[in-house]
């Protein structure tokens, strides 16, 4: 049992409209909260307050109170009404059993039978399920409301779209703006422009500055079609489905055909894959790969680096052997078994293995062969089709490169330092030149 222990209050309104002198005020909980305190002769600790929804658990005062009760010397909980604790059963008897576990007691004004005891407990459930009937009904008739305003054609929110004015709870056609928006879907339909030079053509005819991703929202709201009978048409269906088609089809694909290399090159300062840069100067255009993180800086020419590796990736073709070497890092990568098929039979024979161990090991091995059947195949695949990238470098074998590569190393001098492949990713193709054949 806690000794010579104090009390906490807490109040709480919904919305900041009940801050005034009505009888959820918090000034008017808080003044009945004091007096029953000085009635009972407890001294009251401190009192907790929250303007926000009941059914929200994580509120700054209810965790305070929370935080209150479970490390501070509290014996009683003074509120007005239960409701103001929380209007969500969960919440209200999670709090109630957080004052038990405490031996904290809850003092309610407008409840004053609530005890701690089964009864008690009982009607605490039957007072929460109340209210939170009632937090459910309002919710309920807020959102028939809102459904019949909209029935009647009236919009929930002062903030309509550019070609609208708010007036008398409406959306009403702006006859100063409703043309720009007609415009746009016209140019837009008939001509080649996209948004950049839709919005600078539109600025110009217009005389106003609207941005282009103002532009490019106008393009994509329904709302100008009449898809709501809250709001009136400026533009028919049949012309906002023409500019959502080319909208579609011209979406930009990102490719990197150009880039053979992209997402394959390591930063040698912190280990991250470059991203390719594209700097634009008058009449020349140049690409780079490079890191973009804050606390360095690492980039390469795009041209430059992928000559360079394309003479290294060369210059492996003349490695003897290169297909028995790459062969052997591939085998030094299968899963390898401990013992063969003979030596389980003699174990299972000299019984130091049961009839089931024996089954369960042979099934292993035999699933182990399985892969690395499968994974030789694989690998061979592989290996055929990177010698025959090494020995034709075109352009169409540039895709080829892209899914075989796994990355590569350049060193801080901005040089090859390592190639490493997806079938093997911990061999560096480089050191192959020299490799011998029997590791």
């Amino acid at each position: 049992m806690k000794s010579s222990g104090q009390a906490v209050g807490y109040c709480r309104v919904s919305t900041t409209k009940q801050l005034g002198s009505d009888h959820y005020s918090l000034a008017l909980q808080d003044g009945i909260l004091r007096k029953m305190a000085v009635q009972r002769d407890i001294r009251l600790a401190a009192v907790f307050t929250d303007v926000g929804s009941g059914s929200v658990s994580s509120r700054t005062g209810l965790e305070q109170l929370r935080e209150a009760i479970e490390r501070t010397n509290v014996q009683w909980l003074l509120v007005y009404r239960l409701n103001r604790l929380a209007r969500n059963l969960r919440i209200l008897l999670g709090i109630f059993e957080l004052c038990q576990r405490n031996n904290v007691r809850i003092i309610s004004y407008m409840e004053p039978t609530i005890t701690d005891t089964a009864s008690g407990r009982l009607q605490l459930s039957m007072f929460g399920a109340v209210a939170q009937f009632e937090r459910s009904l309002t919710l309920e008739n807020q959102a028939n409301a809102l459904a019949e305003k909209k029935r009647q054609g009236e919009v929930l929110s002062s903030r309509v779209p550019y070609g609208y004015v708010y007036h008398n709870k409406h959306a009403v056609i702006d006859p100063e703006t409703a043309p720009v928006v007609q415009w746009l879907y016209q140019q837009y339909v008939c001509s080649g422009m996209g948004y950049r030079r839709l919005t600078a053509a539109c600025n110009q005819h217009f005389g106003i500055n609207l941005k282009q991703a103002h532009v490019a929202r106008i393009l994509r709201n329904e709302h100008y079609a009449g898809s709501e009978a809250n709001y009136p048409s400026l533009i028919d269906q049949t012309l906002f489905d023409r500019a959502k088609a080319k909208r579609l089809g011209q979406k930009a694909k990102k490719t990197h055909d150009d880039t053979w290399l992209h997402g394959k090159l390591v930063c040698p300062v912190c280990g991250r894959k470059l991203l390719v840069t594209v700097v634009t100067k008058p009449k020349r255009r140049y690409r780079y790969y490079r890191c973009h993180q804050r606390n360095h800086t690492f980039s390469v020419r795009g041209d430059l680096v992928e000559q360079l590796i394309w003479q290294t990736l060369t210059s492996l073709a003349k490695v003897s052997d290169l297909k028995k070497v790459i062969e052997a890092k591939a085998d030094c990568q299968l899963r390898s078994s401990e013992v063969t098929p003979a030596e389980l039979v003699d174990q299972l024979e000299n019984g130091s293995l049961t009839s089931q161990q024996y089954i369960q090991q042979a099934k292993q091995l035999k699933d182990t062969q399985r892969a690395n059947t499968k994974r030789k195949q694989e690998v061979q695949l592989a290996i055929n089709q990177v010698l025959a990238a090494i020995e034709s470098p075109t352009t169409e074998l540039m895709t080829v490169w892209q899914s075989l590569l796994d990355r590569v190393e350049l060193s801080s001098d901005k040089l090859v330092a390592g190639i490493y492949m997806k079938q093997w990713p911990s061999a560096n193709l480089l050191e192959m030149k020299g490799a011998n054949l029997d590791e």
